[in-house]
C-alpha cells in the first residue's frame, strides 16, 4: 500500500531513477501510477497539496510508494509544471494532477509529456503543446483528462482518477484480444477496399465498352447517312435527267415513243432507288434496336454490381456492431464476475 513521508530510506529508488533504466511495462506503469494516486489522494484528503511534484520526490520502496513532500518554489519551471502555476496562481490539487499524468505518461511511453531546451522553451510546451497518442485510447483519455492546459477541464479530484485507473488496469488484459480483433477489422477493411478496386475496374472496362458500341454506333448511322445522301443526290440527277427527257419530248415530237420508253425507265430506276431507301431505312432501325437492347443490358449489370458494393459495405458495418457487442458483453462479464468475488471475500 501507498505511505506518506517527508523522508525516504537511503536505499529505497525514485521513480525517475526507475524510468532511467528504461520503459515500465504497461502493468507495471499502471500499479505505480496506482499507488501514486492513492499517496495523492491522502495528501489532499489531508488538506495539503504537493506543488511540485516530480518523479525525484517519489519514491519507490518494498511497501510501496513514499512522497516526499518538499517546499515548492514558483520560479523553478519544471516538466511537471502546471500551466496556471507559470502565471502565478497557487498551487492546488488540480496542479498536483497535472503532474501526475505528466509523470504517468512518462512511465508509459519512455519520454517525457513536455519539452524545451530552456525555461522559456519548456514553459511554451506546457502552455500549448500536446503530447504524442500513446496508442491505447484509454490510457490516452486517462492522461488528457489530467494535463488538460485549463484546470476547469481537467479531473478536479483523485477520486475520479483513481475509478478511471481502476476500469483502466481491468480493462488491461483484454488490450491484446482487442488488438487482435482490431487486425482482423482491418483484414476485413482492405479486402473490402481490393473489391471496391476490383469493381470500379470491372465498372470501368463496361464503361470503356459501352462508349466503344456507342460510338460504332455512330460510325454506322453516319455511313448509312451518307449513303441516304447519295441515293438521294442520285435520284436528284435522275430527275433532272427525267426533266431533260421531258424537254426532249416536247423538243421532238418524232421521237416521242423513244422518249417515252426512257421515262419508263426512269422510273423503274426510281422504284429501286425508293425500295433501296426503304432497305436502308429497316437497317438503321434495326441497329438502333441492337445498340438499346445492349445499353439495357450494361445498365442492369452496373445496377447488380452497385448492389453487390453495398452489400459488401452492410455486411462490414454488421461484422463491426458485433465486434462492438461482444466487447461491451465481455466488459459487463467482468464486471459481475470482480464484484461476484468481492462480495464472496
Amino acid at each position: 500500500m501507498t505511505a506518506l513521508d517527508e523522508n525516504v530510506t537511503n536505499d529505497s529508488l525514485t521513480i525517475g531513477q526507475h524510468l532511467a533504466e528504461g520503459p515500465l511495462p504497461l502493468t507495471e506503469a499502471l500499479r505505480h501510477a496506482m499507488m501514486l494516486a492513492e499517496a495523492l489522494r491522502q495528501l489532499h484528503d489531508s488538506g495539503r497539496t504537493c506543488g511540485a511534484l516530480t518523479p525525484s520526490n517519489i519514491a519507490v520502496t518494498d511497501t510501496g510508494l513514499e512522497l516526499i513532500v518538499t517546499p515548492s518554489h514558483p520560479a523553478d519551471i519544471t516538466p511537471y509544471t502546471a500551466p496556471e502555476l507559470l502565471q502565478g496562481q497557487p498551487a492546488d490539487a488540480r496542479s498536483d494532477i497535472f503532474a501526475f499524468g505528466a509523470i504517468v505518461y512518462e512511465m508509459v511511453m519512455d519520454r517525457r509529456a513536455f519539452t524545451g531546451d530552456n525555461a522559456d522553451a519548456l514553459a511554451a510546451s506546457l502552455t500549448t503543446s500536446a503530447p504524442l497518442p500513446s496508442g491505447t485510447p484509454a490510457v490516452d483519455r486517462l492522461i488528457g483528462n489530467c494535463i488538460a492546459k485549463d484546470p476547469d477541464v481537467r479531473y478536479q479530484r483523485m477520486q475520479k482518477v483513481i475509478l478511471e485507473l481502476k476500469l483502466l488496469t481491468f480493462a488491461a488484459p483484454r488490450a491484446e484480444a482487442v488488438t487482435r480483433q482490431q487486425g482482423a477489422a482491418a483484414a476485413l477493411r482492405a479486402e473490402t477496399q481490393q473489391l471496391e478496386v476490383r469493381v470500379t475496374a470491372l465498372l470501368q472496362t463496361h464503361e470503356k465498352a459501352i462508349f466503344d458500341i456507342q460510338q460504332a454506333s455512330g460510325d454506322a448511322i453516319k455511313r448509312l447517312r451518307e449513303q441516304l445522301s447519295n441515293v438521294e443526290s442520285q435520284l436528284a440527277q435522275a430527275q433532272e435527267r427525267s426533266a431533260l427527257v421531258e424537254d426532249h419530248c416536247q423538243q421532238i415530237v418524232a421521237n416521242i415513243e423513244q422518249v417515252q420508253q426512257n421515262v419508263e425507265t426512269v422510273d423503274e430506276r426510281v422504284t429501286h432507288v425508293k425500295e433501296g431507301l426503304d432497305v436502308l431505312g429497316d437497317g438503321a432501325n434495326v441497329v438502333q434496336q441492337h445498340v438499346g437492347t445492349r445499353m439495357r443490358e450494361f445498365e442492369q449489370a452496373l445496377k447488380s454490381q452497385r448492389a453487390e458494393i453495398a452489400s459488401v459495405v452492410a455486411g462490414q458495418a454488421q461484422t463491426d456492431d458485433v465486434v462492438e457487442g461482444v466487447v461491451k458483453a465481455m466488459e459487463l462479464l467482468h464486471t459481475i464476475v470482480v464484484d461476484r468475488a468481492e462480495e464472496y471475500a
